[in-house]
């Protein structure tokens, strides 16, 4: 688990399109000691981490990822530069008691897009 390590959640806010969780990562964490030591970027399996720690949220439920059709990176993801993150989350039943997510990973203002996922999780038991 990376909440409350990797990052913290500020304020969650639901709308008619989904969830919406403003967050702020931890520029002190280890993992940033080997990705990259000087210059460190967000690995993107914790930004992946990240969304699947929030569908979980929502939901209620512990999550295994099951598929991943798209994950476009489109631009550095540095803890020192964007600190405070908006992360829009989608949830949608799919077949075979599957959950659809789509999901992105943006600055705090919404101008910059670092991170666009569509994959599809199932439930622990």
């Amino acid at each position: 688990m990376l909440l409350n390590k990797y990052f913290t959640i500020r304020e969650r806010r639901e709308d008619e399109t989904g969830s919406n969780f403003l967050i702020s990562l931890n520029p002190d964490h280890q993992v940033y000691q080997g990705h990259f030591p000087g210059d460190p970027i967000c690995p993107g399996v914790c930004s992946i981490q990240m969304i699947r720690e929030c569908a979980e949220i929502v939901l209620g439920q512990r999550l295994t990822i099951g598929t991943v059709s798209q994950c476009r990176f489109m631009e550095l993801l540095t803890p020192s530069k964007n600190k405070d993150l908006l992360l829009k989350l989608t949830l949608s039943k799919a077949e075979e008691g599957m959950v659809k997510a789509v999901a992105s990973i943006l600055s705090d203002d919404a101008q910059t897009s670092f991170l666009e996922y569509k994959g599809e999780y199932s439930p622990q038991c």
